[in-house]
């Protein structure tokens, strides 16, 4: 089964649905910092394509990198404020006790960078999600993490969803679209 998307009709429904655009961008950053729903969503991919799109649909940048920003930061307080609540009890349910290795390697990287290594911790891929719960489970008071949780998740909303974003919107961009393309 082969699928094909037509470009025009996917700007089509991106246009018609704009209003929608950063909701979706929202629950994809908040999603990828949740445990379990990160396994997921692809979300370096997703993030640097949606921009692509959206920019190409004419959606503005900023609506959507602040929702992101936002999706991020508070996926990273649910999971710490969980884990703050549950305390290293919640080592002992599924799934993190099969983790126990990568919670070890998280915890010293965050003995490392202190605070800083929540910031930090949004670019870590697979301990991305292990960061708030280690901050958590080790009662990092809420202001420092909170301070460095929203840092983190707007340079990380920066670095991949905008460049999509600004990259489709370019003049050189639009130039060579059209002269390959012929659109």
């Amino acid at each position: 089964m082969t699928l094909e998307l037509d470009p025009e009709a996917v700007l089509a429904f991106v246009r018609a649905n704009q209003s929608l655009g950063p909701l979706v961008i929202f629950f994809i950053s908040m999603a990828e910092t949740i445990v379990i729903l990160s396994i997921f969503v692809p979300s370096t991919v997703l993030l640097f394509g949606i921009g692509g799109i959206f920019a190409a649909a004419g959606i503005p940048l900023m609506p959507s990198l602040i929702a992101g920003w936002m999706g991020a930061a508070l996926g990273f307080s649910l999971m710490y404020i969980l884990s703050a609540a549950v305390g290293p009890r919640l080592m002992s349910y599924w799934p993190f006790r099969t983790v126990a290795p990568f919670i070890e390697r998280t915890s010293a990287f965050m003995r490392r960078w202190g605070r800083w290594g929540v910031a930090i911790g949004h670019f870590g891929g697979p301990i991305r999600v292990l960061i708030p719960i280690v901050c958590g489970i080790s009662h990092l008071p809420p202001v420092p993490f909170m301070v460095a949780n929203l840092i983190g998740a707007l340079a990380w909303v920066v670095v991949f969803f905008a460049p999509g974003h600004l990259l489709v919107s370019s003049t050189w961009f639009k130039g060579l679209w059209q002269s390959v393309f012929g659109g």
